[in-house]
């Protein structure tokens, strides 16, 4: 189910017409209210328009929010990138098992981190659809890898090419599942917001207003090994129920945390 709360899109107090173009636009995109700024803080803003949040687009035209603060940035991507270009391993590719040219969805984008390996793994003959069901934090990470990506390039980081092989659909995953053709995606991807949260992870506990916590359910799996050709992929905690009760064929752990993958193929 989507996130229910009131939000708007809005620019810095200095925009000039690029920015406020660009903010009118994102707001017919998502089909939400633009607020012009008029000289007032946001909070004012927030409070005359009895809005939960409010999304600006700045002078640099970055796309973001102050409260809770929201920005797109890789996070460990490009650490990730690093790693995978002088020929070590990333647990997720090693779940995921991903090849050249593969189509994947990534049914819980977040901001995109786990979708920039993925095309990275799909070379240009690939690609990634992610969804994500909050419109906020999918709106973000749209920009960001639209927009933004380039800003984090480095000879081992390729954030800008592999963004480019990345679409984004502020939709539910569920529903999406169910309208989708059988075997229309290679691999179909799940990492849902944990339900009790890690009190180290400052990058995704102040998003969790945001979020959308649609189940991760036999119906849900059911929908996904339909539409897959290849498998299904959910990240969780090592010791989950949900690996044992819907039967995972085999869970990718790490040696470094709690974090793990179970697979699910799809001649099993």
């Amino acid at each position: 189910m989507k996130p229910a709360y009131r939000w708007a899109l809005t620019t810095s107090a200095k925009a000039g017409a690029a920015q406020i173009g660009a903010a009118a636009s994102l707001a017919e995109r998502y089909r939400v209210p633009y607020i012009p700024r008029g000289g007032l803080g946001l909070g004012k803003l927030r409070e005359i328009h009895q809005m939960d949040y409010l999304v600006t687009v700045d002078r640099d035209m970055r796309v973001y929010m102050e409260e809770p603060p929201l920005h797109w940035h890789p996070s460990m991507a490009i650490p990730r990138f690093r790693r995978l270009m002088e020929g070590g391993e990333d647990i997720f590719l090693s779940a995921a098992a991903l090849r050249e040219g593969d189509e994947v969805l990534d049914c819980t984008l977040g901001l995109g981190t786990d979708a920039l390996i993925a095309a990275w793994a799909v070379g240009d003959k690939g690609k990634v659809l992610g969804l994500e069901a909050s419109p906020v934090i999918a709106l973000v990470a749209e920009w960001g890898l639209g927009h933004e990506a380039g800003k984090y390039d480095r000879r081992k980081a390729p954030a800008s090419a592999a963004a480019g092989r990345i679409a984004v659909l502020a939709e539910e995953a569920g529903a999406y599942l169910r309208a989708q053709r059988t075997g229309q995606w290679d691999v179909v991807y799940f990492d849902p917001m944990f339900q009790k949260p890690n009190p180290r992870s400052d990058g995704m506990n102040h998003i969790r207003p945001l979020a959308c916590y649609e189940p991760f359910t036999a119906d849900i799996l059911g929908e996904a090994l339909r539409v897959c050709r290849k498998r299904v992929v959910l990240k969780e905690r090592w010791f989950s129920a949900l690996f044992r009760d819907l039967g995972a064929g085999r869970v990718v752990k790490t040696k470094y945390g709690p974090v793990a993958y179970g697979v699910w193929d799809k001649e099993g």
